[in-house]
C-alpha cells in the first residue's frame, strides 16, 4: 500500500506555476507599476506558448543580464528549469528572486523544489519561513511540514507535531490522514483504525482517507475490510487513484490477475498523476516484480497513450522494451523522449548506455554531443562520452573527456565521482600511468566502498604487475565478497592468488569462475591453464589452452604466448 497520495497540495506543480507564471507575465504591465521589460517578456511569453523552451530560456537571461534585480524574472526562470528537470538550476534561480523579494509564492516554489531532491532539511527553512509568512493557509502549511518532517526521518518529531496541532485545530479528516500516514508506518494501525474509520463511515470525500485505512486493516489481516473501504472509496469519491491501492491489496493476496486489471484502470485515467504512475513503473521495472514483461509493456503503452507529450512516459517505455531485450525499440522510444526534452540527462544516460550495449560507440559519441550542447559540461554525459571512447579504444579522447567529467563533478553524488575515478582507472593503465590509474582506483573505493569494478580492476592489474599482490588480494576478495558469484571477480581472485604462488587456493577460485561465467571466454581458459601447469597437472593444462586457442585471443602477441605454451608444455610468461 502506498504512502505518498496525500492531500490535494498546497503547493502548485510546476506545470502548474508555468501556466500561472505566462499569465503573470500577460497581466503583468495591466495590474503592476509598468516595467522597462514588459514587452521582452511578452515576447518571452509568445515564445514559450510554442514550446520553445530553449530560446525562452535565452530570452529571460538577457533581461536578467539588463536587469540583475528582476525577481519575477528568476522566478520565470526558476519554472522553466524546473520543466526541463534541471533542478539544481532552478534552485539557485529561486534563490536569486528570494534574495531581492521573499514572495510567498517563491517560498511556495523553492519547498517543492528542495522536496523533488528529497532535501526535506531545505525545504523545511523555507516552509517555515512561509508559514510566518502566510496567515490565509495556516493548516496546509502545517500539514505539509508534518509530511516534511517524516519524510526526512523525524518522525517522532513529526509525529508529537500532528498531536499538538490536533489539539488547537478544527476536526480535519485531512489532518487525521495525514497523522495516520505517520502512525501507519509506526505500525499503529488501532490508532490510525480509530481515526479514520468515521470519516470513512460519514462518506468523507477525501480519497486518501480510505487509502490509509484498507491499508490499516490490511496489515492488521483483516484483508476483507480492506478491500470494503478500498471499494467504498471509489464509489464515493470516484478518485481513480484508489485503483493504485487495490491493485496492492489484491497483488498481497496473491490474485495477480485482479491486481493487474486494477493498476490498468489506475493508469487508463487521465485523472491520475503521470508522476504517481511513472513512480509506479518504475518500482515494477524490478525482475522480481510481481508482473510480467507484456504486462509492463501493456502498462507503458497505455502510459504513452494517455501521457504522449510527456518525455518520461516514452523514458519509462524504452526502459521496458530494453528489459524485454528489444534494444532498437528500446532506442526509439528513448530518442523520442530527448527530442520532447533535450534537457532529460537520464534519458541521455540511458540512450547512450543503450548505443553502448550495441556496440554503436560512435552513435553513443554523437548522442553525447548532441546532449552536451543542451545541458554543458555535464558531469553525466561527459562519463559516458568518455565510456564510449574508451570501447572504441581510443584513449586520448577518452581521457579528455573523462577528466572533463571530473572537473565538473564536484557537486555530483559520490556515486557518479566513484565511477568517474574508475573510469579514469581503466584509462590510466591503458596510457601505462600506472601510478595514477592506481591512485584514481583507491579514489573510486574511498568514494564508494561497494564499488566491486574498482576493486576487481585494481586487483588485476596489479596481480599483472606483480606489485602489492598483499593489497591486490585484499580488493580481490572484497570484490568476490560483494558480488559473490560472478565469474570475472572470481577469476580475477584466482588470478592474484596464482601470482601470490598460492596456486591451490587458485584452483578453488578458478573452477567457480569457470562454472559462473557463460561463455567461457580464452582468457579465463587460459588462466586455468596456467594454474593447472603449475600444479603439475601437464595434460590437462595443454587441453585448457587448447581450448583458448579455439576461443581465440584478444591480440595477435596473445595468440602466439597461447601456441608457445603449448608447444613446450609449459607456463610463459
Amino acid at each position: 500500500m502506498r504512502l505518498n497520495f496525500l492531500d490535494k497540495r498546497f503547493f502548485l506543480s510546476f506545470i502548474g506555476l508555468l501556466l500561472v507564471a505566462l499569465g503573470s507575465l500577460k497581466a503583468q504591465s495591466s495590474d503592476n507599476k509598468p516595467k522597462p521589460y514588459d514587452a521582452r517578456l511578452k515576447n518571452v511569453q509568445e515564445i514559450l506558448k510554442q514550446g520553445k523552451i530553449g530560446p525562452g530560456m535565452d530570452s529571460l537571461d538577457a533581461i536578467i543580464a539588463d536587469y540583475p534585480q528582476a525577481d519575477d524574472i528568476y522566478f520565470t526562470k526558476a519554472i522553466l528549469l524546473a520543466q526541463m528537470r534541471n533542478q539544481d538550476g532552478a534552485i539557485e534561480a529561486i534563490k536569486e528572486a528570494l534574495n531581492i523579494q521573499s514572495k510567498p509564492e517563491y517560498l511556495s516554489f523553492a519547498v517543492d523544489a528542495f522536496k523533488s531532491k528529497n532535501d526535506a532539511d531545505s525545504a523545511l527553512i523555507y516552509l517555515d519561513k512561509l508559514i510566518d509568512r502566510d496567515d490565509n493557509n495556516t493548516a496546509s502549511l502545517k500539514r505539509e511540514r508534518i509530511m516534511l518532517l517524516f519524510n526526512g526521518g523525524y518522525k517522532d518529531v513529526a509525529l508529537e507535531y500532528f498531536y499538538k496541532t490536533k489539539e488547537i485545530a478544527v476536526a480535519s479528516d485531512t489532518l487525521d490522514m495525514v497523522g495516520s500516514v505517520l502512525l501507519n508506518d509506526a505500525g499503529n494501525y488501532k490508532a490510525v483504525i480509530d481515526l479514520l474509520k468515521p470519516w470513512a463511515d460519514k462518506g468523507t470525500s477525501l480519497a486518501q482517507v480510505y487509502g490509509q485505512l484498507a491499508q490499516a486493516y490490511n496489515l492488521s489481516k483483516n484483508s476483507k475490510l480492506a478491500l470494503d473501504y478500498i471499494n467504498k472509496g471509489i464509489q464515493t469519491t470516484k478518485e481513480d487513484f484508489l485503483y493504485f491501492d487495490l491493485a496492492d491489496l489484491y497483488r498481497f493476496d496473491k490474485k495477480l490477475k485482479l491486481s493487474f486489471d486494477a493498476l490498468k484502470q489506475g493508469f487508463q485515467s487521465k485523472k491520475v498523476d503521470f508522476a504517481d504512475k511513472n513512480r509506479i513503473i518504475m518500482t515494477l521495472l524490478n525482475p522480481k516484480g510481481p508482473y510480467t514483461k507484456d504486462q509492463l509493456l501493456e502498462l507503458v503503452n497505455i502510459l504513452v497513450e494517455v501521457h504522449p507529450r510527456i518525455a518520461e512516459s516514452h523514458m519509462a517505455k524504452g526502459q521496458v522494451l530494453w528489459l524485454r531485450d528489444d534494444k532498437s525499440a528500446a532506442q526509439s522510444s528513448l530518442a523520442v523522449a530527448v527530442s520532447m526534452n533535450p534537457y532529460q540527462i537520464d534519458a541521455w544516460r540511458m540512450l547512450m548506455s543503450l548505443d553502448m550495449d550495441k556496440g554503436e560507440f560512435d552513435q553513443a559519441i554523437a548522442h553525447g554531443g548532441e546532449a552536451l550542447h543542451y545541458v554543458a559540461n555535464n558531469a553525466t554525459i561527459l562519463y559516458f562520452t568518455s565510456m564510449a571512447y574508451l570501447m572504441k579504444k581510443d584513449m586520448e579522447n577518452s581521457r579528455k573527456f573523462m577528466e572533463a567529467a571530473l572537473n565538473n563533478a564536484q557537486d555530483e553524488s559520490p556515486f557518479l565521482q566513484a565511477n568517474i575515478y574508475g573510469g579514469l582507472g581503466d584509462i590510466y593503465n591503458s596510457l601505462q600511468m600506472y601510478k595514477a590509474s592506481d591512485a584514481a582506483y583507491i579514489e573510486a573505493i574511498r568514494l564508494d566502498s561497494t564499488n566491486v569494478t574498482a576493486m576487481n580492476n585494481l586487483a588485476y592489474y596489479l596481480s599483472l604487475r606483480k606489485e602489492r599482490l598483499d593489497e591486490a588480494t585484499k580488493y580481490a576478495a572484497m570484490a568476490t565478497k560483494l558480488q559473490p558469484n560472478n565469474g570475472t571477480f572470481e577469476d580475477t581472485y584466482a588470478w592474484v592468488l596464482f601470482a601470490n604462488g598460492k596456486y591451490d587456493d587458485a584452483l578453488v577460485w578458478i573452477q567457480k569462475a569457470l562454472k559462473n561465467t557463460n561463455p567461457q571466454t580464452a582468457v579465463l581458459l587460459e588462466h586455468y591453464g596456467d594454474i593447472l601447469i603449475k600444479l603439475g597437472k601437464t595434460t590437462d593444462a595443454v587441453k585448457q589452452w587448447n581450448l583458448a586457442l579455439e576461443k581465440g585471443a584478444d591480440t595477435e602477441e596473445g595468440k602466439l604466448k597461447l601456441k608457445k605454451k603449448i608447444e613446450t608444455k609449459s607456463y610463459v610468461e
